[in-house]
């Protein structure tokens, strides 16, 4: 939600341009602070993020994004396991224009996926549908690590910056071959997604979660894993995307169904990170507009008492695309019937 300012939007950020009476409301008879989210050592993420937020210790350098991603997506994997995140993206002219074709239908990504694992696959290597572009790339026994830039950072540079690096050459070619390669063997695809990125490579973490009795609203795996890692019961909600076309009311009505049995629910919604990766400050401020229209205001009538908190898990830049590393505003209003 939290951003910086943009010159489309006439030097303001687009939470400074957004209709949000509801959230207003909140601001105005409720607390608001400003919160650092990112543990020290640690580059601005979701998964580090989140769990800091739900009182995790999460050490410098946490890595187990993707084992989290896993376990969400309910895939068994192996502490001696390394998994990545695999990118159902576009190339045009060999530069990289889009780090995630949201609008791939079920069936298109899960052929896609397939047909990698058809023509890539082995006994070591497995590809393993996430859901639209969000897919996984498992290891088995993988003992070297493995570097790779966020692909939604990428954006704009020669398909080359897609490359990853290790310490174990044959690894290396391996995974660069099938990057490479899998632009041939997707390039007569009709869904727009020519290509892979493969990044946020990691094991299963050595940390201790915390905990929670509660339920998890979400439409990314990843926050479906960090809630299954806190021993949190998560909600699957016919709708929930994870992405800009998600089902606001559907997932809103989801959590306050879990509201009748839970005394804690977390609510997640991606849309507003998608929009600033895309580097698109209007569609933020439409989907800011959004949440507050179908999840904030409807939630401020629901005639329960709560104490609501809304907030970013981190900064996103519409401008660049990238996280930021800097303190989000939290938002607490407790809610009497």
């Amino acid at each position: 939600m939290d951003d910086e300012p943009s010159e489309v939007l006439g030097c303001k950020t687009p939470g400074n341009v957004a209709f949000m009476p509801g959230l207003d409301f909140m601001r105005e008879n409720g607390c608001v602070r400003m919160v650092t989210t990112i543990p020290h050592g640690n580059r601005p993420s979701s998964e580090t993020a989140i769990l800091n937020i739900l009182g995790n210790h999460v050490e410098p350098g946490f890595s187990g994004r993707t084992w989290l991603e896993a376990i969400g997506s309910g895939i068994e994997v192996e502490s001696s396991d390394t998994c990545m995140r695999c990118n159902l993206i576009k190339i045009e002219n060999n530069a990289i224009v889009s780090h995630c074709c949201d609008d791939l239908s079920e069936d298109e990504a899960m052929n896609m996926i397939h047909l990698l694992n058809r023509c890539f696959g082995s006994h070591t290597i497995s590809f393993h549908y996430g859901g639209g572009y969000r897919n996984l790339l498992v290891i088995k026994d993988c003992k070297h690590d493995v570097h790779a830039s966020p692909v939604h950072e990428l954006l704009g540079l020669d398909a080359s910056a897609l490359t990853v690096t290790s310490k174990n050459r044959d690894l290396q070619v391996a995974l660069n071959h099938i990057i490479f390669h899998s632009r041939e063997l997707l390039s007569d695809s009709s869904t727009g997604a020519n290509g892979i990125a493969l990044w946020s490579p990691g094991r299963k973490p050595a940390m201790g979660f915390r905990q929670i009795q509660g339920t998890v609203v979400a439409g990314t795996n990843l926050v479906k894993g960090i809630g299954k890692a806190c021993g949190m019961t998560v909600s699957d909600v016919v709708g929930a995307t994870g992405d800009c076309h998600t089902d606001y009311s559907a997932k809103l009505q989801a959590a306050l169904a879990a509201l009748d049995r839970d005394g804690f629910v977390l609510l997640h919604i991606e849309a507003a990170d998608e929009a600033s990766h895309l580097r698109n400050p209007d569609k933020k401020v439409e989907i800011l507009e959004e949440i507050d229209r179908y999840v904030i205001s409807p939630l401020l009538k629901c005639g329960k008492d709560l104490e609501i908190t809304v907030q970013a898990d981190h900064a996103t830049s519409s401008v660049t695309g990238r996280h930021l590393d800097r303190p989000v505003e939290v938002v607490t209003y407790v809610l009497n019937k």
